[in-house]
């Protein structure tokens, strides 16, 4: 890889590339893709945000949803509701609607509908939050 990566997620994506996005030391918002037929790796566009400890889930239409973790503001780390979507055909990254809660250490998971629902986590005062919360490509909300 280009750079070290710790807490980044690696995407498998309908190409057969992996998409890897952020993560780091200090967290990124670079990404990158390896190409397993060349053995190769490719910087792609960053992120909108920087993150770590996020969810990335490929979505039925080939982009790839990015959401949550955190991110770094100077000494402080903040738990990030945003998300964003990677479209693969063009190696760009958008911002899609963010989610109504601040989880830190979610799951996300692609339904059978294409929706996806992310689950769990913690907050800034509750040690652990019963969260829930569906993503909906169709609309992008």
């Amino acid at each position: 890889m280009h750079e070290g990566r710790a807490g980044h997620t690696a995407t498998l994506l309908l190409d057969g590339k992996v998409l890897i996005a952020g993560g780091g030391d200090d967290p990124l918002a670079t990404a990158e893709s390896y190409d397993p037929t060349s053995g190769s790796w490719s910087v792609t566009a960053a992120m909108v945000e920087v993150r770590e400890g996020h969810t990335a889930t490929l979505l039925p239409n080939g982009m790839v949803l990015v959401a949550g973790g955190c991110c770094a503001r100077g000494d402080v780390y903040l738990l990030l509701a945003s998300a964003e979507l990677y479209d693969s055909s063009s190696g760009s990254w958008s911002a899609t609607e963010s989610m109504d809660g601040v989880p830190g250490g979610i799951t996300a998971t692609l339904l059978v509908d294409g929706k996806v629902l992310v689950l769990g986590g913690i907050g800034d005062v509750e040690p652990v939050q019963a969260f829930a919360e569906l993503y909906d490509p169709g609309s992008g909300t």
